[in-house]
């Protein structure tokens, strides 16, 4: 996988986080949710809202916020 954004992920699959496009106040939050460059990502319930771990917890997206998520193989 090259890089690309979250929706592109299919269940089971993972990338870690490359960057993220988005205003200033929902990057702060993303980033309070474990968003941040280098982190480790997994799909476990993919559309709209999604659901994926990341730090350790599980988050729901919305598709806006999914696309905003860019993401490196590994």
């Amino acid at each position: 996988m090259g890089a690309s954004s979250l929706p592109h992920l299919e269940a089971g699959g993972f990338g870690t986080v490359d960057s993220i496009h988005e205003s200033d106040m929902s990057s702060k939050r993303l980033a309070d949710m474990g968003f941040v460059r280098g982190a480790h990502v997994t799909m476990i319930r993919p559309g709209a809202p999604c659901l994926v771990r990341i730090a350790g917890r599980y988050v729901g997206l919305g598709l806006a916020h999914q696309e905003s998520i860019h993401l490196r193989a590994g």
